[in-house]
């Protein structure tokens, strides 16, 4: 498979996926209150859920409108498990914060890559499936032993969510 047929098949995914975590992030942290998410108390204050309170799309629908068959059940519990692991807040180190969120975004893709073998037909997607798994796994831990090598350190001034350049 080339490298242009892979773009082509994971732009679209990394385009919903950035879209689906943009517009969770441009809603209130507390929709009831209005409350935009960057003031104090909000969801992106450090040591708060900067996602909390934002549910899937498909937590919105009925149980009998979801697919239940195991492929897409399979795939769901990946995204809720993934989407956990994105909640966590943000330490205000841009380097730990990346380390974190790739962590998580390499092993939901890991996690739906493997949903793809075991359950996929089409050649080209179970062959990108086993690349994905074999090169994000690497990744993996590649960021595990960079976070073990930097623990995270206390934001020096609480209230700031991200160092601020001088």
């Amino acid at each position: 498979m080339t490298t242009t047929r892979c773009r082509r098949i994971l732009a679209p995914c990394v385009a919903a996926l950035a879209l689906i975590a943009g517009t969770a992030l441009a809603q209130p942290a507390n929709p009831s209150s209005g409350q935009p998410a960057n003031q104090p108390g909000s969801a992106s204050t450090p040591g708060h859920d900067r996602m909390q309170g934002h549910a899937m799309p498909s937590d919105h629908l009925p149980q009998d409108q979801l697919t239940r068959d195991p492929a897409s059940q399979a795939y769901m519990d990946g995204m809720r498990k993934m989407n956990r692991e994105m909640r966590k807040p943000m330490t205000g180190d841009v380097d730990q914060d990346f380390a974190r969120m790739m962590l998580s975004h390499h092993r939901g893709a890991i996690d739906m890559a493997k949903v793809q073998l075991q359950y996929g037909k089409d050649p080209e997607l179970r062959a990108l499936a086993q690349k994905i798994v074999d090169d994000q796994t690497r990744e993996v831990a590649q960021l595990q032993d960079w976070l073990k090598r930097r623990p995270t350190k206390p934001a020096q001034n609480e209230g700031a969510s991200a160092k601020t350049p001088k």
